[in-house]
């Protein structure tokens, strides 16, 4: 087992860690409301081929972890305008098509999509960027994985009193 993958999972967890506190509190009153956690699987898959959802502490590269975020409306009232982000930690590759969410929602990763543009923008899958290529002319080319940074979902309706969201996605150790 390499060195470095106890110390590339304890970045992925406590990136994902930070983030899930902070993703889905547009004011305090949706704080008090909304009650948020997130768990985490390692995917294997058997000799059949079948997917198998393992609990353990150590990661290898190759391997894919699977992020799963909760999201429990506790309040009397639904939640309107919810946005549920998340990042894709360093040491992880996003793995497109590999999203779910149990509400409907409009899911989106961030990336640099433009050079030309301060800081990081948002983009449905699939996603173009610009890059300049060898005489500096700016072109577009597919977004590669590696280059996303983050993952959200933006609730396409209130979450309903008592109601659950679950949302997820999978990234593959570099």
């Amino acid at each position: 087992m390499s060195e470095c993958s106890p110390i590339r999972r304890r970045t992925a967890i406590t990136a994902l860690t930070i983030a899930a506190a902070t993703c889905v509190f547009a004011n305090a009153a949706v704080a008090q409301a909304l009650e948020s956690d997130f768990s985490f699987t390692i995917i294997e898959t058997n000799a059949q081929g079948q997917e198998q959802q393992i609990e353990r502490d150590d990661v290898e590269p190759g391997e894919m972890i699977e992020y799963t975020l909760r999201h429990e409306n506790t309040s009397d009232a639904p939640l309107a305008g919810l946005v549920i982000r998340a990042p894709v930690p360093v040491g992880v590759t996003l793995k497109p098509a590999a999203e779910f969410s149990s509400v409907p929602a409009r899911f989106e990763v961030q990336a640099e999509l433009d050079p030309e543009q301060d800081g990081l923008e948002w983009a449905a899958l699939p996603a173009m960027r610009r890059v300049a290529d060898a005489q500096g002319a700016l072109v577009e080319e597919p977004l590669p994985n590696n280059a996303i940074v983050a993952v959200r979902w933006t609730l396409d309706a209130p979450l309903a009193a008592g109601e659950t969201a679950l949302n997820g996605y999978r990234v593959q150790v570099n």
